[in-house]
């Protein structure tokens, strides 16, 4: 991947210029060695000492760090329309004494939350992370469900979704489209009803039963509706490759959606979405069946199952947070306390969606050159490494080529019958390329002299 610099990050300001200097380390060495601890990270125990001390300085603010990732993730898009897509991920940290954990489910579980705001292409290539907020619960509160349910909404932890849509309009501008993209979580009734910003859509995964003017029951309103298309998906296994493909039935409605019971009496009284229906064909009671509530116009059948596509593209954020949790080791940190580990986890979410990108980007543009993601040493030392020899060509390999040798060097087998390389064979095989690169370097320079 290509080297960054402080240039990289106009905005980041922590208050030294040798902290700034030093963020941009920490991201370095957890790309060089994913899966390592700080002290693996770092070459000498005076660096392995700087990056404990960075992430306890309570001088370094973590919304100084966000703030300067999230205005990199904007400075990486140049396309008119991109999905947003939003997500909560729990980073645990149940044997740490760290102060200031709060609870996760219950008492015996500590951690922390991360919800995470990142930008993809419509065809579902990863471009950017744009937002974070990252904050653990006040242990006090553990046990009072009721009274949270008599919260405003700008009170409740749900309030995140908003949050995070509302700042990256804000980041992003009104000049591009963005589409809005969550999970069954993000199915609360004021965030559509409070739609922000033009130019800006939401496509989110349904919850809840919820009532029409008309007096039905939602879904089974859409369930009695004509089947508009019928189209196959492909559904990716849990270590993200493609494997299955599942044939679908579509029904989409537009649809006045009354205001919840329980919150009558408040401003809000009806919001007019699309609702789209998306079942497996069949009686498979394990098949897909997702119920889609959105913003956006749909017209037609092709719009249907635009929006269906999208969704699917969700499953990206899935990937990123195993990157971060299996391939950084996040959740191996022993810092002491929670507002060093959430600056950790602000500064590895960076490192682990660059890791992500290098995969996903072999799969959408396969014939490009790899030095859109490696420098010349890297495919260079790859090449060598792969054909044990030291005549490289005039023209640097193809991406797609040279992630199949980076995840051979991962325990890739490349077989006929296997799919694409996952994120982990990648990450591996890149993990031992920049160790190799390193002594490459070494060998280069004593060449020289």
């Amino acid at each position: 991947m290509h080297k960054i610099t402080v240039k990289d990050f106009p905005t980041l300001d922590l208050g030294d210029k040798r902290r700034d200097e030093r963020f941009v380390k920490i991201i370095e060495n957890i790309v060089r060695h994913p899966g390592g601890s700080i002290l693996q990270h770092n070459d000498s125990w005076y660096d392995a000492k700087a990056t404990y001390e960075f992430f306890k300085n309570e001088d370094i603010k973590l919304e100084a760090i966000t703030g300067a990732i999230s205005a990199f993730g904007v400075s990486q898009l140049e396309q008119q329309q991109v999905l947003v897509i939003h997500d909560t991920s729990t980073i645990s940290y149940n044997d740490l004494q760290a102060e200031g954990l709060g609870y996760i489910d219950n008492a015996a579980g500590k951690g922390i939350f991360c919800h995470s705001s990142i930008a993809a292409t419509v065809t579902g290539m990863p471009l950017g992370l744009l937002n974070q907020i990252i904050w653990s619960r006040d242990s006090s509160q553990l046990g009072k469900l009721a009274s949270r349910k008599r919260r405003s909404f700008e009170d409740k932890e749900s309030y995140k979704w908003y949050r995070g849509i509302e700042s990256v309009n804000q980041s992003l501008g009104r000049g591009l489209v963005k589409i809005h993209i969550g999970d069954r979580d993000a199915d609360i009734y004021e965030l559509f009803f409070n739609k922000p910003t033009e130019k800006a859509e939401l496509l989110i995964r349904a919850r809840h039963n919820r009532k029409t003017a008309a007096g039905s029951q939602l879904w089974e309103h859409i369930g009695k509706q004509k089947v508009a298309a019928e189209e196959d998906i492909i559904i990716p296994d849990r270590t993200g490759k493609r494997k299955r493909k599942v044939q679908v039935q579509l029904r989409y409605k537009e649809v006045e959606i009354l205001c919840p019971a329980h919150k009558e009496g408040k401003m809000y009284q009806s919001v007019v979405l699309t609702a789209i229906e998306i079942r497996q064909k069949g009686n498979s009671k394990d098949g897909i069946h997702w119920k889609l509530l959105t913003t956006l116009a749909v017209n037609d059948a092709e719009q249907a199952k635009q929006c269906m596509r999208w969704y699917s593209y969700r499953w990206l954020i899935e990937r990123f947070h195993y990157v971060l949790k299996s391939g950084c080791g996040i959740e191996s940190l022993q810092l002491k306390k929670a507002d060093s580990l959430m600056k950790a986890i602000a500064v590895y979410s960076l490192a682990a969606f660059s890791i992500m990108q290098l995969t996903y980007q072999s799969r959408q543009t396969p014939d490009v050159s790899c030095e859109i993601v490696l420098r010349p040493v890297q495919w260079q030392a790859l090449y060598m490494l792969k054909f044990k020899t030291n005549k490289l060509p005039k023209q640097p390999p193809t991406l797609l080529e040279a992630t199949k040798w980076l995840a051979q060097m991962g325990g890739y087998l490349a077989r006929k019958s296997d799919g694409p390389p996952g994120l982990k064979t990648v990450w591996l095989g890149y993990e031992s390329l920049l160790q190799a690169v390193a002594l490459y370097e070494v060998i280069k320079n004593l060449g020289n002299d």
